[in-house]
């Protein structure tokens, strides 16, 4: 299988007053294509930062993060945003839609600011909709929405412009445990149906638990991997 993640010796730093304080340390990991990766670890350890990392939205102090075969490490902030409007989807616990727009306006929106269109933007939303079981919601705005619904819709918009990789921010942290699994169910069919290699933040264990792999951070440090049974 190949690789779609790769860290080699990841550092993160940042600057505080006259201090440098450590955030990521020496971080090496390998996720192959078209797998699920939980990243679990208490508050403070490095999670977030991680997901920056991996999504292009922060760069290493340090070390290689090579993204779908391109190494983004050093990369000017004009290559990063095309890498992340193309082969990169977000999906955050906030949800992030817009108001005044409508499930498929939402989801098309990626689209039509694509340097390179793929594809006919309402009918690609309402294609990934339809997919994710709503397709009797496409014209509802976001306060007609569930929360679990409108996790849905955000998560149709991270894959508008079709991206190998989803990284997902605690996807599941605003919703009730019944619309959490529906969410986390929906990211599986994604995984089996289009192949995306997934990586999620969660505090939730009975998410992680249900992902292929798990790593646990503590202090920026990556202290074990182990293989979901």
């Amino acid at each position: 299988m190949s690789t779609a993640i790769l860290l080699e010796n990841v550092t993160k730093t940042v600057e505080l007053g006259d201090q440098r304080l450590p955030i990521i340390k020496g971080i090496s990991l390998e996720v192959a294509r078209g797998e699920i990766l939980g990243i679990i670890g208490p508050s403070g350890s490095g999670k977030s930062t991680l997901l920056g990392l991996l999504g292009g939205l922060d760069t290493p102090t340090t070390g290689r993060v090579v993204i779908d075969g391109i190494d983004i490490s050093n990369m000017s902030e004009q290559r990063l945003t095309h890498i992340r409007n193309e082969r990169i989807g977000f999906v955050f616990q906030l949800f992030h839609l817009i108001p005044t727009l409508t499930a498929v306006q939402n989801v098309a929106l990626p689209i039509r600011f694509a340097e390179k269109r793929k594809y006919n933007p309402n009918q690609r939303a309402i294609e990934l909709l339809t997919m994710l079981g709503l397709e009797h919601r496409l014209k509802h705005r976001p306060s007609q929405l569930s929360g679990g619904q409108q996790q849905r819709v955000a998560i149709a918009r991270a894959l508008a412009n079709d991206p190998p990789i989803l990284l997902c921010d605690e996807p599941t942290g605003n919703l009730d445990t019944v619309s959490g699994q529906q969410v986390l169910d929906s990211l599986k069919d994604i995984r089996e149906r289009l192949q995306t290699t997934i990586i999620i933040v969660t505090h939730d264990l009975s998410i992680a638990n249900q992902t292929d792999r798990t790593v646990t951070l503590e202090d920026g440090v990556l202290l074990e991997k182990n293989r979901i049974i």
